[in-house]
């Protein structure tokens, strides 16, 4: 039996990155940069109004005060969309909407509140009463001031998700170099698994399939296969070998501990899978296995629920990022609010809640019920709290290690 950490160390030295292609830069779920990515232009790509009002020379306003308000001619208005100005006189001003090409010579927008405004019978501005000094680069957005061309726009392994979209269509980026999402399939062994609206005797249903389906899917990685099957170890190599085919990483579930029935261990090493290592020192969880078949890798969880949800989150995720070229997933730190109890010896991952104080100190609480078959903590959990192995359990106030139930979630609140 290894460490986690050991598991982690072992799982990332075994797998490959997808390969990477130049792929288009379309909102496909699951996609990743494969290199670091600088913007091939400059966002904004030209001096704009922060906002709708008057562009002017802040030269000309510096003795502009309530007693002495200055008078400025309004040249002509400058929707979003047109063409600026080439030229601005002293004494002048342009009347400019939000995004709108800032007029040549102009290096201010003063706020249409903030002037009084003398117009014409049509209701177009012809002069403005300006009673303060306005400041150069007043509401302006500079060319660039977001991106400038050769700025790092995404870094290797960053997720294409709403933003990194946003980003390279505003950049004017049409292709990237990227990681496709890993292919999944999912096998759940058992023949105590029913599909059926009645139960028959002896029989339970199977919610593994189902959960790891619903957080894959929350992932944005969809499932190529999925599968229950009864203990049937030649049918089990059978849609081994099929999801092989397939996918880049198999999840099985059951059959993996060491009773009479667990055939999995056995099964693999007899397609000529190479075991990685066969159980870790966790709670729950302790019997997984990792395995390997060139490029494709298989890990293999425990049946019950809650070690399903642990293998997926603690093993599968850290997996399918190393698939994707990420690095390891950064872990957040709470305070225990009370003390949460532990062996020593076995990583421990407790179905927990996390909550912010009035001070913004996150503080955890274990939840009652850590039994590994037990779900209905896991609706009330919005997070992991990780015990280690070294140390056991935690007195209250102590600081260790938090996980939220979905990664790049803040386990904090929620309903």
């Amino acid at each position: 039996m290894i460490s986690y950490a050991a598991a982690l160390d072992i799982l990332a030295s075994a797998i490959t990155p997808l390969p990477a292609a130049e792929l288009p830069c379309s909102p496909v779920p699951g996609l990743t940069a494969a290199a670091d990515l600088a913007s091939a232009e400059a966002v904004p790509p030209f001096a704009n109004a922060a906002m709708d009002g008057f562009a002017l020379r802040s030269a000309d306003t510096q003795a502009a005060s309530a007693g002495a308000p200055l008078r400025l001619v309004v040249a002509g208005s400058i929707p979003a969309g047109t063409p600026a100005p080439a030229a601005t006189e002293a004494g002048v001003a342009w009347e400019i909407m939000t995004g709108a090409p800032m007029p040549a010579g102009c290096d201010a927008v003063v706020a249409l509140e903030r002037v009084e405004v003398q117009r014409d019978a049509a209701g177009r501005p012809q002069a403005l009463l300006l009673r303060e000094p306005l400041a150069a680069g007043r509401n302006r957005r500079g060319a660039g001031e977001d991106f400038r061309p050769g700025d790092r726009l995404l870094a290797a392994g960053r997720a294409l998700d709403a933003p990194a979209i946003m980003a390279l269509a505003a950049t004017g980026t049409t292709s990237l170099l990227a990681r496709p999402p890993p292919r999944i399939a999912v096998i759940a062994t058992g023949s105590e698994l029913s599909g059926a609206a009645a139960l028959g005797a002896g029989l339970i249903r199977d919610s593994n399939r189902p959960y790891i389906a619903a957080m894959l899917g929350q992932l944005q990685l969809p499932l190529v296969a999925s599968t229950a099957m009864a203990d049937e170890p030649a049918a089990f190599s059978r849609a081994l070998d099929a999801a092989l085919g397939a996918a880049d990483l198999v999840i099985t579930t059951g059959g993996v501990s060491a009773g009479r029935l667990d055939f999995v261990p056995a099964a693999i090493a007899a397609m000529g899978g190479e075991t990685l290592f066969h159980k870790v020192a966790i709670r729950p969880g302790k019997p997984l296995l990792a395995a390997r078949f060139g490029r494709r890798l298989v890990l293999a969880l425990p049946g019950n629920p809650m070690a399903v949800a642990v293998g997926l989150r603690f093993f599968v995720v850290p997996a399918l990022r190393a698939l994707a070229g990420r690095g390891p997933e950064p872990r957040l730190r709470a305070r225990a609010l009370a003390a949460i109890h532990s062996r020593a010896g076995l990583t421990f991952f407790a179905k927990a809640r996390a909550q912010l104080d009035p001070q913004a100190t996150l503080g955890v609480s274990a939840l009652p019920g850590q039994e590994s078959f037990r779900i209905a903590p896991l609706l009330a959990a919005n997070c992991w709290a990780i015990l280690d192995a070294q140390r056991g359990g935690v007195a209250a106030g102590e600081l260790l290690e938090v996980a939220p139930l979905v990664p790049g979630e803040f386990p904090a609140g929620g309903d």
